[in-house]
């Protein structure tokens, strides 16, 4: 895992290996750059973690998986996660980590759309390849720090097969989770026509009390999904993947915890303002219940032809993702000491709270056709391409004032809450190519470049009410844009010996640019577009293997100069005084560092693993406008952090084996985000925490059990920060999950 060698993939043309079994040490096969190939000769820093290791170290989540990923650093608010690769993130709303599915992009290209990712659950999964560094040649808009692709399992053509999987857990201090999952694999016609279909259903255990309404463990929920997969290989030539997946999280609450904060003093915050309030007692307090529901589909149609010397790969998706959420925001600050619930109460004549309720939704169409050279017919390898992409995607936040007397009524006088609903659409096509020439038996070169060009138009209709500072209805113009934006790259590598690669790599990524609304009164300073922002990446990297595989290592220095950057940005209008928020481009940044994945066979029984980043992420000019100056941390990048691994493998018996692990992963201290006013604390420092996981079974080959312990010393670290908006004038923040014990029972067939 996370180095060459260290983990289950499958090789080209060979069935999937059953995953579970171990951390072997079989070549690793990714797809990085559209092709499948040997992860060792990728001129470029990519982590690969297996479905048997995502499976045995209890790996289902994505920030799970950062921690033996290196360079990967996230976040997580109510909504969900925040993804940032090698530090490129300055509290914009548009996303720099592109995330896929196999060949699918899920990203929205829209700033209107939150940054945050489908937390797919990766039972059954063949492997998660993390690549690092921009990847705008090959994968396009938003991968301008790197991308994170989920690759799924191809049905087996040749056999029957069928996993399954129960799974009890208990969250100190809160509730008892449990989760069942399963999947089987059915050969139609053999050789020819096979299916693969797994579930899931989970029990999401809750853990954070909300007194105000008597609710005990109020942030439980519930999640489940199906994923499924026909595979026609109507002759050694050519087959058809039919995929399509679906998963939805119903949580009662989201997962935000009350913080001391500084909601009184923001620009002067107490030494304790990361602190958990309430001595230490995990609450969220509101009267208003707060729902999260999340919904993601996935369908596609892959057709591969083999027309001898290329081969010729379509690939026909449709994403959707929905977020729909209610939050009670009355204690968010209206100014320095001031809620919002405070600020209106006087107005309807009582005491209110002030419910939000927030539908997100993105619907995009992708199609990409892409020609590639078979290897090993000359002294040039290509690959050529064209993708289009067609999005649709809509905000719409409803506002209503709820008198705090019970039964809670919703009024309307003076005014009512008010709306604002903002659908936008996004239009991308996009060419592409890359030529990788065989210098030598052991060297090789390889350039490719990439121009998009998009179309994008929002029009923003907001409903009279308090939240819109309107006296009636108004329906904004419509607002259109169009960018056209080149993107390359260039690597050469070294092989010299069999198992070890040097390399050297310059790439660039981008995040398109886009429309700002047109307010019928602009501000001064007021923009109606902004621009992309680019990166250039230039990295030096070594991978390989030696003493007859025992030993794994992956290490990359790298520097990022990131340009015209995407930032939130107010402006007040001078005649009412009501501020306009917008995207706007501003300040440079720069991220250097070094990564590196170890792994170390001690015996045939012990493996170690080391895995971590050292990153220096910071502006390089002034940005006024969020509150950043010069030498600023770049907002939760740790400048270092590291995970240690340790994993015992012995045989009992015939049939049956034992095996342990323990994981010591370190997150240096970071910083919240920026922000573009000033009733909130800007750029808070956030003390860095450690964090044990345990584990250990028996494996009978058919079955196995084992136990785990996540968290075992209980760590309370910070994986977001805002120093207002809980009740009593404290801060909010989403912490890791509380110490857990699980019971796992598997069997197969």
């Amino acid at each position: 895992m996370a180095s060459p060698g260290a983990a289950r993939a499958q090789s080209a043309g060979a069935p999937a290996p059953e995953a579970g079994r171990d951390l072997g040490n079989d070549e690793i096969v990714v797809t990085a750059q559209k092709r499948e190939e040997r992860l060792i000769d990728v001129p470029s820093a990519v982590t690969a973690i297996g479905g048997g290791v995502l499976t045995e170290r209890n790996l289902t989540r994505i920030e799970e998986i950062a921690a033996h990923t290196p360079g990967l650093s996230v976040s997580q608010t109510g909504v969900g996660v925040q993804l940032t690769l090698r530090g490129l993130n300055a509290s914009g709303q548009g996303a720099t980590t592109a995330v896929l599915v196999d060949d699918v992009p899920l990203t929205s290209a829209s700033s209107y759309q939150q940054t945050t990712t489908p937390n797919f659950d990766t039972y059954d999964l063949q492997r998660i390849e993390v690549l690092r560094g921009p990847q705008g040649t090959l994968y396009g808009a938003s991968a301008l720090g790197g991308l994170v692709k989920y690759v799924t399992k191809a049905p087996n053509l040749t056999r029957v097969e069928g996993r399954g999987q129960v799974e009890v857990d208990a969250v100190r201090g809160g509730q008892i989770g449990a989760a069942v999952r399963g999947v089987v694999n059915i050969p139609i016609t053999e050789d020819t026509v096979a299916i693969r279909v797994s579930g899931l259903f989970e029990r999401l255990p809750g853990y954070i009390d909300n007194n105000l309404r008597g609710d005990r463990n109020a942030n439980g929920g519930e999640r489940y999904g199906i994923r499924g997969s026909l595979l026609w290989q109507a002759s050694p030539d050519f087959s058809v993947r039919l995929a399509a997946i679906w998963q939805r999280d119903d949580l009662d609450a989201t997962p935000t915890v009350e913080l001391v904060g500084a909601m009184l003093t923001p620009t002067h915050p107490p030494a304790d303002a990361t602190a958990i309030a309430h001595g230490g007692d995990l609450q969220r307090n509101s009267r208003i219940a707060e729902p999260v529901k999340r919904d993601a589909q996935i369908y596609s149609a892959t057709l591969n032809y083999n027309a001898g010397p290329v081969a010729i790969t379509s690939v026909t998706s449709l994403a959707r993702t929905r977020v729909n959420m209610v939050l009670d925001v009355s204690y968010e600050s209206a100014a320095p000491g001031v809620t919002f619930g405070d600020f209106v109460g006087p107005l309807y004549g009582q005491p209110i709270s002030i419910r939000s309720g927030n539908l997100a939704s993105v619907r995009r169409f992708n199609q990409e056709i892409r020609i590639a050279s078979v290897p090993g017919n000359g002294p040039f390898d290509y690959l050529v391409g064209l993708f289009y992409a067609d999005e649709k995607s809509r905000v719409t936040q409803v506002f209503d004032i709820l008198s705090v007397a019970q039964p809670a009524q919703v009024l309307t006088a003076p005014f009512p809450g008010g709306a604002l609903d903002i659908p936008a659409s996004y239009e991308e096509l996009a060419g592409f190519g890359q030529l990788t020439w065989h210098v030598a038996p052991n060297v090789e070169a390889t350039a490719g470049a990439r121009y998009s060009r998009n179309w994008q138009q929002s029009q923003a209709t907001k409903l009279f009410g308090f939240a819109t500072q309107l006296t009636g209805d108004v329906t904004d113009p419509l607002s259109k844009v169009s960018d056209g934006k080149a993107t390359w790259s260039g690597a050469i590598s070294w092989h010299p010996v069999e198992r070890v690669n040097l390399y050297a790599r310059v790439a660039t990524g981008y995040r398109p640019g886009g429309p700002n609304a047109i307010p019928s009164v602009a501000s001064p300073g007021y923009l109606t577009r902004y621009k992309p922002d680019t990166t250039v990446n230039y990295e030096l990297g070594a991978k390989g293997e030696l003493f007859d595989r025992r030993l794994a290592f992956d290490v990359s220095l790298f520097t990022i100069d990131w340009s015209d950057i995407q930032i939130p940005t107010i402006s007040i209008n001078p005649d009412t005084g009501v501020p306009q928020n917008f995207t706007a481009n501003g300040g440079k940044a720069r991220s250097r560092g070094a990564e590196y994945a170890l792994r170390l066979s001690a015996t045939s029984q012990l493996s170690l693993s080391v895995s971590g980043s050292l990153v220096d992420a910071d502006l390089r000019a002034d940005a006024p406008t969020i509150g950043g100056v010069r030498g600023d941390q770049l907002p939760y990048v740790p400048r270092f952090s590291n995970t240690v691994s340790v994993d015992y493998r012995a045989p009992v018996g015939d049939d049956a084996k034992i095996f342990a692990g323990i994981d010591w992963a370190y997150v240096g201290a970071r910083y919240s985000n920026f922000a573009a006013t000033p009733v909130h604390t800007i750029h808070q420092r956030l003390p860095d925490y450690h964090s044990v996981n345990l584990r250990g079974g028996v494996d009978f080959g058919r079955f196995q059990l084992d136990a785990f312990v996540t968290n075992v010393g209980d760590s309370r670290g910070l994986y977001s920060y805002l120093s207002g908006a809980g009740a009593n004038a404290t801060g909010t923040g989403v912490i890791q999950q509380p110490r857990t014990f699980g019971l796992r029972f598997g069997a197969e067939f």
